[in-house]
């Protein structure tokens, strides 16, 4: 066979093309992303709009039905899906699998612009965005202190979700349970209709009173100043003290309502509860990271995990951040089963042929050809997107038997050819040119059931697709290993003939 032949002959030549193999594959593995599962998107896109105040009727007709005719005509629209509730209106468009995700995320976009005109005026502009299966918490984090809830979900809205934030491979961080600040204006139905006041007169003279405004630029001895109005409202009193236009003349806005300091309504809370220092704790926030679509879960969750005491001593105040949750470690335990089940894989096959061919050589072969088959296939695995995750690092486990299975049948041709009598080179030529096709028919019925695998359509395709390639590309490498590196260097270590059994060699 040429390959092998090329390998015989030109030593030295191939071994250079096989460091470089070797070297493209660490740098692969280098840049491949440690995560749970595999990174898959399904093309489904979310459009929620708020409406304060709407009944589900008035949601539907004014807000839901406006939309579903509109998306209604993007192509491949597999499905819509919608839900008019009080308060706000969610459609779900679900389009084919071969939609790529991003396009029907902008062709969403561009039917609901359309029509924002026809939305009613109450309503808030429609938040359009795909949904990310994969966005799904790497690390739960409980905040808790001696301070109030307010105070500790300040801290946690304003200092430690953007330290958070600016770890590297961080997507985003989302705040849950605490009570986050309110300023409430209520308002008594009779004074309303006793000063004439309009609700939404009032709203607008509040919020056009609570907002900085830049100024222009001033020009003085050759130099330019930029200015800015600050217009903030800074305390609850300065609010109280509003001047608010009414049918009698101005008046304050604490003789028309009632301005209270308080907080949201509170739909989820969190209750931290530490088993092992039997304490319960209902003060507290949880903080929950989710990781970009290339970030390293292990990297992400270290890096979290080790800035955690120093974010602690900066807000002080008896603040502790307890991590409850994580991916990493899992992920990392996956990894290391993963590989430890391919040492054992590549040990165990050596002292196998060990004792089947009685020689220390052909065990170093195989032990040599193994990583050469596994290592160029994390090249692969970069050029085509698949992370080290659950299902891949499985097909590498799964391969690991069949990338050995094709040296040892090269290697057994290769000690009968000089068992007749061929010196090594020759018996390393002619043994491999035997079961040449053997070789690549027994390989190929192995690609042949999972490449149609991890190309297959539908939701299955996309799962299993890591899984799939995975095995192929380790198989395809392994074949390149078993005609080059084999006969390579059984004709360069081998002996010339055939040692004398031992005892134990004599009795097998």
């Amino acid at each position: 066979m040429f390959l092998s032949d090329l390998s015989i002959k030109r030593p030295i030549m191939m071994s250079m093309i096989l460091v470089a193999l070797l070297l493209f594959g660490f740098i692969g593995y280098r840049d491949l992303p440690l995560t749970l599962m595999p990174d898959f998107n399904l093309p489904v896109v979310t459009v929620q709009t708020t409406y304060a105040g709407a009944s589900p009727l008035e949601t539907e007709s004014q807000i839901t039905k406006k939309i579903e005719d509109e998306v209604a005509a993007i192509s491949l629209v597999d499905q819509i899906i919608s839900y008019s509730m009080e308060n706000v209106s969610i459609v779900m468009v679900q389009f084919d699998l071969g939609k790529d995700e991003d396009v029907a995320l902008q062709e969403v976009k561009d039917k609901v612009d359309q029509i924002l005109n026809k939305l009613p005026d109450g309503a808030n502009r429609p938040i359009i965005q795909k949904v990310d299966i994969s966005e799904m918490p790497i690390i739960n984090i409980v905040m808790e202190g001696d301070l109030s809830a307010t105070e500790i979900y300040d801290l946690a809205e304003n200092k430690v979700k953007d330290r958070l934030a600016q770890v590297k491979g961080v997507g985003k961080v989302d705040i849950v349970g605490g009570e986050e600040r309110e300023i409430r204006v209520e308002l008594d139905k009779r004074v309303i209709y006793e000063n004439s006041i309009s609700l939404s007169q009032l709203a607008g003279i509040i919020a056009m009173a609570n907002q900085d405004m830049p100024g222009g630029n001033l020009k003085e001895a050759g130099q330019e100043y930029a200015g800015r109005f600050e217009g903030k409202i800074p305390t609850v009193d300065t609010l109280r003290n509003l001047n608010i236009p009414t049918a009698t003349g101005n008046k304050k806005l604490w003789q028309l309502a009632d301005v209270k300091d308080s907080i949201k309504e509170v739909r989820q809370r969190v209750t931290f509860i530490n088993n092992q220092a039997k304490k319960r704790t209902d003060n507290s926030v949880l903080l929950t990271v989710v990781k970009t679509p290339l970030g390293n879960t292990v990297e992400t969750v270290d890096a979290i995990t080790k800035i955690l005491p120093e974010i602690e001593q900066e807000l002080g105040n008896g603040i502790t951040l307890n991590v409850v949750s994580e991916q990493g470690t899992f992920v990392k335990d996956v990894a290391d089963d993963a590989f430890g089940n391919i040492y054992q894989g590549i040990i165990l096959t050596a002292l196998i042929l060990l004792l089947f061919l009685h020689d220390l050589r052909s065990t170093l072969i195989i032990a040599i050809s193994m990583p050469l088959s596994i290592i160029p296939t994390f090249m692969v695995m970069k050029l085509l997107g698949i992370s080290l995750n659950v299902l891949s690092l499985m097909g590498l486990s799964t391969a690991s038997g069949i990338l050995v299975a094709n040296s040892v049948v090269v290697l057994e041709s290769i000690f009968r050819r000089r068992n007749l009598g061929d010196d090594r080179k020759q018996a390393a030529a002619l043994g491999t040119a035997e079961v040449t096709t053997a070789v690549i028919a027994s390989t190929l019925t192995n690609i042949i059931v999972f490449l149609p695998i991890g190309t297959m359509p539908g939701l299955a395709g996309l799962i299993l697709r890591d899984l799939a390639l995975t095995i192929t590309a380790a198989t395809l490498f392994s074949i390149l290993a078993s005609f080059t590196v084999t006969p390579m260097l059984a004709g360069l270590i081998l002996p010339e003939k055939s040692g004398a059994k031992n005892r134990f060699g004599i009795a097998f």
